[in-house]
């Protein structure tokens, strides 16, 4: 009770809510501790009055997180917090609610303080450092969208304006992060002056113009760092975060529209052209990893030149309030920057982590995809099912969509049964011949060993068996490998007769692999290449075993859907299976595979159906019987009609004639399939 005494005592009650309630959270737990005394004694110069209160939440190696009301040239300490993470969402939320409710005002402005390195939680790409735990806060994983959308839930508050006093901060993927919480938002492009924000200056503003919006205010906080830092290159500019939703669906509706061709070199020479920005160095470098978004769409729209870039570039516009840099190198920078890695490996080292960003929703990574032309990764493997049979033999399957880069198209296999051909555990050397390959104890995906490649530079190893193995339709090879190569470049090779399939990189754990085989005889081949330079480790591989798929057939090819209906199916039991591809010819692992038992016979049909010269009716019937096929027109007068010694497989060759020798009309005939004991009867179509 003292203590809430004490507070009111010094800050005063207000009877109606303050025009700004600013808050700062400064996480200098790292090599800024120092930084956020001098920034305190800024603060006070101005302190909090009647329009204007200051909270802050403070934390310093070793000394713990303390919250402070600043008042004029004093700080007011709420107490000691301890050691808190400063990078944990929940300590970030609990500063805004704890803001919020203390000091209600009219307007909101948040500024987050610390070092910036972007948008993923890969080293150097995050908000904030806290020595003291050890942590960062990531953009990808989560964590700053997290803390707000919490604080939103318990309070219903939004922030006027959020500012980061920080580097590297003014990034698109950032701005979707916490564009549902904010009007808008102030950051850098770039690199940012090590002593941040000339906070007296900018908490003068309130003094002059207590009622200025979070607009002007913004517009001018950069002229106040443009003139206090001019002799320092950098760059900071104002968003509206209101209209990222908007731009969002703009770029989407482009990229979707760009991509459905390969990209041109000239295409690509934009990527050379566009102002890039670097983390690190206030004079950026072609080969940086970002770029400014505005100037690349500017290339875009002039190489392009559609309606839509227009409506994209008009709208980037609509976004950006107000954008200064200075400095050598930067004229192209217009006040927004976003993930463009000047290489492919290094947009395929961090895609994985991209993918968790609300901005991911714009496909961009699906344009970096396309625009670097060398997708080399696998979509993910489907999941199938199938539905119960109905009464005319018909039921579909249906599997779940292959996440990829790049457009999806799927293969769907059949067969009656699997055969195992070849199966080894990888224990000993019994089934194989040795070059370079070796058997391994205790690094097994089951057993107790496993094959290894070896793992030193310019290696041509070989590990093939002994014995052919024959694939009558399709195959399946099922193995598990663990590998962790020098990406595009060490590659272990699973070859069988025309199949190769590659794989390199790292795969983190042991992963299982199903491969479709096509036919042939030969043997199963394993090679392991490298280069003379970087050697990470090598490959694994363990639990393999090849099928042989008894009447293995695809039933469609190049699927885009996810759904296949099938009618008047034979009698029997079928084994069903779906492999994704994507356009460069990368494919999933084969799915699971699903069974359905036909137990009604098939009503007869011909392939093709309808047919124009000649065709063969199919048949279902059982074993025992000996049926004789006859052929009606529609009036029901008989046209052809066959012996049982005319059935081949229970098939039968028509080749469009009567019994009378003379071609039949275009039309609809029925077949009626009859024995003694069994009767089925189908319709087919000739048209001429």
């Amino acid at each position: 009770m003292r203590k809430i005494l004490l507070f009111f005592s010094i800050i005063p009650i207000m009877l109606s809510a303050l025009e700004w309630t600013v808050m700062v959270y400064m996480a200098a737990d790292n090599s800024l501790s120092a930084l956020a005394d001098s920034d305190l004694v800024e603060m006070k110069a101005i302190g909090s009055d009647d329009n204007l209160s200051i909270l802050i939440q403070v934390d310093k190696p070793y000394t713990g997180a303390n919250r402070y009301y600043v008042g004029k040239d004093t700080l007011y300490n709420f107490g000691n917090l301890g050691m808190v993470d400063m990078c944990d969402w929940h300590t970030l939320r609990d500063f805004l609610e704890w803001g919020v409710m203390l000091q209600p005002g009219k307007r909101y402005f948040l500024i987050l303080w610390d070092h910036g390195t972007g948008w993923t939680l890969a080293p150097r790409r995050t908000f904030g450092s806290d020595w003291s735990s050890g942590t960062e806060m990531s953009i990808a994983r989560g964590d700053l969208n997290n803390a707000f959308k919490s604080f939103y839930e318990a309070t219903g508050k939004k922030f006027n304006i959020i500012g980061f006093d920080a580097c590297n901060m003014q990034e698109i993927e950032i701005a979707n992060e916490i564009k549902d919480y904010a009007k808008v938002m102030i950051a850098s492009q770039m690199v940012w002056p090590i002593n941040g924000y000339p906070y007296e200056d900018i908490f003068y503003i309130f003094k002059t113009d207590p009622g200025i919006n979070e607009i002007e205010l913004g517009k001018r906080i950069i002229d106040i760092c443009k003139s206090y830092y001019s002799s320092q290159a950098s760059a900071i500019s104002l968003i509206d975060l209101e209209n990222i939703d908007n731009f969002k669906k703009s770029l989407k509706k482009n990229i979707d529209n760009i991509i459905q061709n390969r990209p041109t070199q000239n295409f690509k020479d934009l990527r050379n052209q566009v102002q890039t920005v670097s983390l690190i160095d206030p004079v950026p470098a072609p080969e940086d990893d970002y770029v400014d978004l505005g100037d690349f769409l500017r290339l875009l729209n002039d190489h392009l030149s559609t309606k839509e870039t227009k409506e994209l570039m008009d709208s980037y516009n609509k976004t950006v309030l107000k954008s200064e840099s200075w400095g050598t190198g930067l004229t192209g920078l217009t006040g927004i920057t976003t993930w463009f890695p000047d290489r492919y490996i290094e947009f395929k080292n961090l895609i994985d982590h991209y993918l968790q960003l609300d901005y991911a929703r714009s496909n961009w990574q699906c344009f970096l995809n396309w625009f670097y032309d060398q997708d080399d990764i696998r979509p993910i493997t489907p999941q199938i099912n199938i539905s119960t049979p109905g009464k005319d033999n018909d039921f579909h399957l249906y599997w779940t969509k292959s996440f990829d880069l790049a457009p999806v198209l799927y293969d769907v296999l059949e067969c009656t049964d699997t055969l195992l051909l070849f199966q080894d555990g990888c224990e000993d050397s019994a089934n194989w011949l040795f070059n370079g390959f070796s058997l391994v104890k205790n690094i097994a995906y089951q057993g107790n060993g496993s094959f290894f490649s070896g793992n030193s530079g310019n290696l041509q190893n070989s590990l093939i068996t002994k014995n052919n193995f024959q694939i009558d339709d399709l195959g399946l090879l099922d193995f598990y490998i663990y590998y962790n190569t020098e990406d595009l470049t060490d590659s272990l090779i699973i070859e069988y007769d025309t199949k190769k399939s590659v794989y390199y990189g790292r795969s983190g754990t042991w992963q299982h692999c199903r491969i479709i085989l096509p036919s042939g005889n030969a043997p199963l081949k394993i090679y392991y290449h490298t280069n003379s330079s970087i050697n990470n480790g090598g490959a694994y591989i363990d639990a393999i075993r090849l099928y042989n798929l008894i009447s293995g057939k695809y039933i469609r090819k190049g699927c885009p859907d996810t759904t296949i209906y099938v009618f008047n199916k034979l009698s029997g039991v079928y084994n069903y299976g779906v492999c994704a591809r994507d356009t460069y010819n990368n494919e999933a692992n084969l799915s699971n595979f699903v069974n359905i038992a036909i137990s009604n016979y098939a009503v007869p049909y011909s392939i093709p159906n309808p047919f124009t010269e000649n065709c063969e009716i199919i048949l279902d019937y059982p074993d025992n019987v000996n049926p004789e096929v006859y052929i009606y027109s529609i009036s029901g007068r008989l046209v052809k009609n066959f012996p049982p010694s005319a059935i081949t497989n229970k098939r039968v060759f028509w080749d469009g004639k009567d019994n009378g020798n003379k071609p039949v009309g275009s039309g609809l005939y029925f077949v009626l399939l009859k024995d003694k004991n069994f009767s089925s009867i189908g319709k087919i179509a000739r048209q001429r």
